[in-house]
């Protein structure tokens, strides 16, 4: 097991300690006999802002052979190496099993491409910034998010570096030096349920975010006002987080556009869903719309299926044929692997009819992906798999 350090000019000499010294304890302690820990830099020497001279073991080089990398911050963010010999440097560290950054030291993974839709810990000053590197800042001291471990600041440097002994060597280790600093546990939060899907065939190409544990933020662009219109309705009253862009043949008809983009929708809430453990599962809600009334039901059962029903009074609306929303509603189900049934139960403007639809769609998504704290860690299945 090896793990390095990055160190830099200034980098903060809180900010390695606090990491440094849980590593250090759990080698010595006689848990983890094979961890190495060495100190890498692009330089023959980092000065930290301590003014400490280091010598680093590991000068240059690509950082692809280490398990967990370990990025300080710095107190001065002017002195952030931010020229691109050393992001490109960082970027090595992509493969490792764990990349650990505190403060300023996410910022840098942000520039080096290394938390793009991800959730990160983050200093109030530097939300902005990683927002613009395409992370997802969070107030909390410690966000955990796959790979990605990271600390806003130096006061949550030291409960990093014992989770991440808790990671290599079990929670009795982690205990153990816990107690021997002195410390009580500080909260962690776990990264929303997120999926990205990039889809390209000869008539779409389609990429798409989703954060299933979003706030209802949006932006979707798929050359198909009305298509728009509908999806932000998805994202607003299910409280998910969606960007989609679509570039499709529109030239030819909206076909193609509207089947792919439906197929890649469901394919991100599967991806996001994963396993589905704790999930609700089955949900159903009805919406009116001044004088529609329609109701949707979904199971995310594993297995797709889909029953449309409608009550159109014409043969487009949008600009778009009707006949389109049941084949963009198939197609979400088929890669969603959900039970889906729509119906449109009465009305007579089929603006309001669809707008119903979706609404009622977007509240069924919502209930059913919401988690049941009473069996969180269980799949909702007599089967005890979804699939």
């Amino acid at each position: 097991m090896k793990a390095a350090f990055i160190l830099y000019e200034n980098f903060s000499n809180l900010d390695f300690a606090s990491i440094y010294g849980p590593l250090l304890s759990l080698k010595k302690s006689g848990l983890m006999d094979d961890l190495t820990l060495e100190t890498c830099s692009g330089n023959p020497s980092a000065k930290s802002d301590q003014g400490v001279r280091f010598a680093p073991t590991k000068i240059g080089g690509s950082l692809d052979s280490f398990d967990l990398i370990i990025l300080p911050g710095s107190s001065d963010p002017g002195t952030l190496p931010l020229e691109k010999n050393f992001l490109e440097w960082l970027k090595t560290a992509a493969s490792a099993a764990r990349i650990a950054a505190v403060g300023k030291g996410i910022v840098l993974l942000g520039a080096a491409g290394l938390i793009k839709g991800r959730n990160t810990a983050a200093m109030e000053a530097d939300i902005s910034v990683l927002e613009e590197f395409g992370a997802y800042p969070q107030s909390d001291p410690i966000v955990l998010d796959g790979n990605i471990w990271t600390a806003a600041g130096s006061g949550a440097a030291l409960e990093l570096g014992i989770q991440l002994c808790e990671n290599l060597a079990g929670p009795e280790a982690g205990q153990s030096i816990r107690e021997q600093f002195g410390i009580p546990r500080l909260p962690v939060t776990l990264p929303g349920r997120q999926s990205k899907v990039i889809r390209k065939t000869k008539e779409t190409e389609i990429e798409l975010e989703l954060n299933i544990d979003g706030t209802g933020k949006h932006e979707v662009n798929t050359g198909l006002p009305f298509l728009n219109h509908m999806l932000d309705q998805i994202a607003v009253h299910g409280m998910f987080d969606l960007r989609i862009t679509a570039k499709g043949d529109i030239e030819i008809d909206p076909h193609h556009t509207m089947e792919d983009v439906g197929l890649a929708l469901g394919q991100a809430f599967q991806e996001a869903l994963g396993d589905r453990k704790g999930i609700v599962r089955m949900a159903s809600h009805d919406w009116t719309m001044d004088e529609s009334l329609a109701w949707a039901a979904v199971d995310f059962s594993g297995r797709p299926y889909a029953v449309i029903q409608t009550n159109w009074q014409s043969p487009s609306v949008g600009g778009l044929p009707n006949s389109l929303f049941a084949h963009f509603l198939e197609s979400f189900a088929l890669q969603a692997r959900c039970n889906l049934h729509v119906r449109s139960i009465y009305g007579r403007d089929d603006h309001h009819q669809a707008e119903a639809i979706f609404k009622a769609l977007a509240r069924a998504l919502d209930a059913a992906t919401q988690i049941d704290p009473r069996r969180a860690e269980q799949v909702p299945s007599s089967k005890g798999i979804l699939f």
